[in-house]
């Protein structure tokens, strides 16, 4: 074996995979979303049984929960039935409810095996069982020279949370003509997107020191609504004079919009003032825009050109201060993670050094396997070239770039249900032989 196909092979094949633990920047920010690793195979104590485990949250313990925010989905591809089935957790995260097309469906407390129709479901914190050595994986994506060593160190070790689904085959496919099944997991963000609670504080233009603004998110005005903005920002006006542009508004996503910011002027400093001399006059639209916990851009439409001069124009802020104990969350919506075979986006989509990681979003969020070849094949196939060179011999992988890479990039796991067993990676994509037939059911390795 080719030191290069022992480098892929331990992280993509069943005997010591890699995972797909924080394989993004949007995953890593995100950990109740960040799919670990998807287990696909036939209850060995029931051939009539398809078993699926998802795993999520790396380095999960016994304060972790999966999100009331975020469900949970499991995508099953007969060729002749494509269905999903979804996950939501409700009471603290302390009850789990699945539901599929066909009556599929299970509802429980966490911990616990549920029965329900047409499925099983268990949902809770178990051990990881990958070995990934993380270390050797980056000195070997950045030298492009081979780091393991062995033993390593295992990257993963911990805890996680696994959600696992067991299904009645028949409900899968066409009456049981259709045996081979494409499985893949996704995450999907549905609720607790954007401006939070934590961006409340000051933030300034470290650009232009001096001037800036404080913003306090609030509770929604009444049940069910939006959350609220206040802000202040702390400004002059064309004349030098100070002059602070206040007001109300709502929050939509990572936008928060205040249509009516004011300013007042008049008063004088106590014990000399009085109320009745301030006077509160328009200014116009202020519109907060983050594209994340640190960083934001003010932009401004005024209405009172002969007191401030220009009347419109953007202000770019970074943090000054956090509420103490209040974390900040910017969470993006839709599509999180999503997970097939083991470890591909780690090894396969940017990859090589200073290629940035833009892609391995855009992979994860990729919803459409019609349109994964087009977007991520050359991508793949370049890398995979590029790690067939790891051992200095070029040509000796289990198969060439564009061959593998044609393989791989349908990132779905595939699951023979009328074989028993297989001890072959691939075997069912490349169509192997090496299937056992030791009973009526079958177990994919990933």
């Amino acid at each position: 074996m080719s030191v290069r196909l022992s480098a892929i092979c331990l992280l993509i094949a069943s005997a010591a995979n890699a995972a797909d633990h924080r394989d993004s920047p949007l995953t890593t920010a995100d950990p109740s979303a960040d799919l670990n690793d998807v287990y696909l195979f036939m209850n060995p104590n029931d051939p009539n049984e398809v078993v699926t485990v998802q795993t999520v949250v790396p380095s999960a313990n016994f304060n972790s929960r999966f999100s009331d925010a975020v469900e949970y989905q499991l995508h099953v591809d007969s060729g002749a039935v494509n269905l999903r089935i979804d996950c939501r957790f409700t009471e603290q995260s302390n009850r789990v409810s699945c539901t599929g097309p066909n009556g599929l469906a299970a509802s429980g407390g966490i911990e616990r095996t549920i029965q329900g129709t047409g499925m099983r479901v268990w949902a809770g914190l178990r051990d990881d069982p990958f070995f990934f050595d993380l270390p050797a994986f980056n000195r070997t994506r950045a030298t492009l020279t081979p780091s393991f060593t062995a033993p390593g160190v295992n990257s993963f070790t911990g805890n996680t949370l696994a959600l696992v689904i067991a299904i009645d085959r028949t409900r899968l496919f066409n009456a049981g003509t259709n045996t081979i099944l494409k499985v893949w997991s996704a995450s999907n963000r549905v609720g607790e997107t954007g401006i939070s609670a934590g961006f409340t504080g000051f933030w300034y233009d470290a650009a232009k020191p001096g001037h800036g603004a404080h913003i306090e998110v609030l509770a929604p005005a009444t049940p069910g609504g939006p959350d609220r903005i206040a802000a202040a920002w702390y400004v002059y006006n064309g004349f030098g004079q100070q002059r602070w542009i206040v007001g109300e508004g709502t929050v939509s996503g990572n936008t928060a919009t205040i249509p009516a910011a004011v300013y007042t002027d008049g008063g004088l400093f106590p014990p000399n003032f009085n109320p009745a001399d301030v006077r509160t006059r328009p200014f116009g639209t202020l519109r907060f825009t983050f594209s994340g916990c640190n960083s934001g851009l003010l932009t401004y439409t005024g209405a009172n050109a002969a007191e401030f001069g220009s009347m419109e124009g953007d202000v770019r802020l970074t943090r000054l201060t956090q509420i103490k104990d209040v974390p900040c969350t910017f969470y993006s919506p839709g599509q999180v993670d999503r997970n097939g075979r083991p470890g591909i986006n780690t090894v396969t989509i940017n990859v090589l050094p200073n290629t940035g990681t833009a892609l391995k979003d855009a992979y994860n969020r990729a919803s459409d396997p019609a349109t994964w070849a087009p977007l991520f094949q050359a991508e793949m196939q370049a890398n995979l070239a590029a790690l067939d060179t790891l051992d200095g011999v070029v040509g000796n992988a289990l198969l060439p770039p564009a061959t593998l890479a044609s393989v791989l990039v349908d990132d779905r796991l595939i699951i023979d249900v009328s074989k028993p067993n297989c001890d072959a990676y691939l075997a069912v994509e490349l169509g192997l032989s090496r299937l056992r037939r030791t009973h009526a059911g079958a177990r994919r390795h990933r």
